[in-house]
Parts: structure tokens; sequence; C-alpha cells
């Protein structure tokens, strides 16, 4: 078996469609099953193809954000994301922290869309309420909970197969991810500017996800890298039709460093705007993370405390944004 972060030089490709249809082919369903454990544990990404989110839907989903973006910076601030008491909006260029340094990016970020007088919001629940959305584009709010809806349920049925691959059953984590507390992001990277600020990084700095999964859809320029246990950047090339999925830190302590999360970052174009839309399928608020005794034994003891994850989303998201709320 290849270790953990291997010296891999590309990151395969899974057909899913046994997971997201019928189950009635369970040879099918346990080679797509240990397909996923064998990226988990060897890369911590993959991409997936025959996901069956309609091609019309995605088709869609780049012009919208474009046309967002490409607004003027006073009509994207009057959402900005410091007018927001549960971090959704947006956020400019250059104003997000990765490692002391600033992204060279502008984003904006959604989550569940509760109203002011829903009664978990009124509860006072943590970091749930309403997104902020722009004026008259009735079809960018249309499209991403399009997006929001059918992402879900693919988040789902990828966590099914991750748990068949850890040799789990395949609804093991649905209990913590009943009332998944996922957030999406529309993020944009221009090329670096002639006059850009000092400080400055990549444009996303060197990181590995702090949550369970995250499933990426991005545009056809690329330039998302990630590292290999020979410290090489791998690029994860454009692959039409698919979702660019890995793994975050939850599911690293839950297994109790069986899978690991690895690092990567955004290289910013050189002479094209890049657009990309990262879903992070999270668990439940108030999910407590404890490494699983399957993966626990006396020569490998647990590696890591109990975790709530709530309070540490909502650490994460303050310590990210220190800069740009209002």
């Amino acid at each position: 078996m290849i270790s953990n972060n291997s010296f891999f030089k590309e990151i395969p490709v899974i057909d899913i469609a046994p997971l997201v249809g019928p189950h009635d082919n369970l040879k099918s369903v346990r080679k797509t099953a240990k397909e996923i454990g064998n990226a988990c544990k060897n890369i911590g990404f993959f991409y997936v193809k025959n996901h069956q989110i309609p091609q019309n839907h995605l088709d869609a989903v780049i012009p919208v954000m474009q046309e967002f973006f490409n607004l003027p910076e006073e009509e994207k601030m009057k959402i900005h994301i410091g007018k927001s008491d549960v971090f959704r909006g947006y956020t400019p260029l250059g104003k997000e922290l990765t490692n002391a340094k600033y992204d060279w990016h502008e984003c904006v970020d959604f989550g569940l869309d509760l109203e002011p007088n829903h009664p978990e919001v009124i509860a006072g629940d943590q970091l749930l309420g309403p997104n902020q959305w722009p004026e008259n584009q009735p079809n960018f709010r249309k499209v991403l909970e399009r997006h929001w809806d059918l992402t879900i349920v693919l988040g789902r049925r990828i966590t099914e197969g991750l748990a068949m691959s850890l040799g789990l059953e395949k609804n093991f984590f649905a209990p913590f991810m009943s009332k998944s507390h996922s957030f999406m992001r529309i993020s944009n990277y221009p090329p670096y500017g002639k006059n850009q600020e000092e400080n400055v990084g990549d444009g996303i700095g060197a990181h590995i996800d702090y949550g369970f999964l995250t499933i990426l859809f991005q545009d056809n320029i690329g330039g998302l890298v990630v590292k290999n246990a020979d410290n090489e950047w791998v690029s994860a090339p454009i692959i039409p039709g698919t979702f660019l999925i890995n793994i975050g830190h939850m599911i690293q302590r839950w297994t109790n460093d069986h899978y690991k999360a690895t690092v990567h970052r955004v290289i910013p174009p050189k002479h094209k705007t890049r657009c990309s839309l990262p879903f992070f399928f999270e668990p439940n608020f108030d999910t407590v993370v404890v490494p699983l005794d399957e993966f626990c034994s006396k020569n490998n003891p647990p590696r890591y405390e109990p975790f709530h994850f709530g309070d540490y989303l909502e650490s994460r998201f303050t310590t990210s944004y220190s800069d740009t709320m209002m």
C-alpha cells in the first residue's frame, strides 16, 4: 500500500454513477468505494464524473458569476460581508488572509438561506441566517440556489462512498450530516495587478481545507495545484464534466490520520480571470468529531481530542475575515 500523500503525479477520475443511481449493482458500488478509498489514502483529491448534476445547469453557473464580478465595485459592496452577522456576502480583492498573507481573489460566501424570523435564527443558533443577494440579478440567485440544492445531494452520495471506503455502513455519517452546516463560495481570481499591495500571496495560499468535503466546480482557466509527498506541486487540470473533490481536516480527525487532507493552493492566472465555485459539505454545527474506534488501537492511540465542529468553524471564520468586517 502506498503511504498517505504519496508521490502522485496526477489526480484520478472516478465514475460515481453506481453511487448516485440505484445501488442495485453491489459489485460496482464496492469498486467505486474502493477507488474513493485509494484516492483519499494516497492523494486526498479525486475528480468525479457521471454525478448527475445537469450540464445545462453547469453551463449557467460561470456566466452568472462573471456577471456579478464584472459589476462596479460600489455595486458589489452593497452586499459586503461586513453587513452580515453570519459571514455571508462579498469580500473584496485581497482582503482575506491565509498564512498571514492576503489572498489575491474576491469572493461571495453563502450558507443555508434562513430568513431573520426563522425559529432557529431567532433562537440565536450560531452562523445561521440570511444570505445577501445582489439587486437586479434574479438569475444569479436562481442559479446559485439550484447549485446549493443539487450539491447537497451530491455531497451525501459521495459521503456514502467515503463511509463504505472506510469499511463502515454507507449511512454511518448521515446522522452527523442531517442538518449539514455547509457553505459555498463564488471566487474570482484576476491576474496580479501592477500596483498590487505588499504582503499579497497566491490566489489562495497553501492550506488544507478545515472541513469535511469540498466539491469544486471551476471554469476552464485552471490554477489549482496540489502538493505531493515529494513537495512537488501537481496541477489539477480542468476536466470537462467533472467536479474536483478533496477531503478536509474533519475526515482526517475522524479517521485518526488514516485519510489525510492534502495541502493545495491557487496560482493566479497570468492574463485571464479565473472563476471557481467550491462547495464545502460539512457536518452539523453541533457535531463532536472524535477519532473512530476502527482506526485506533494500542499501537495507534487517538491522535486528536474530541472536537466541537461549530465552535471551530466560528473561530476559523472570525480569523479569516478579521480585516473585512465593518
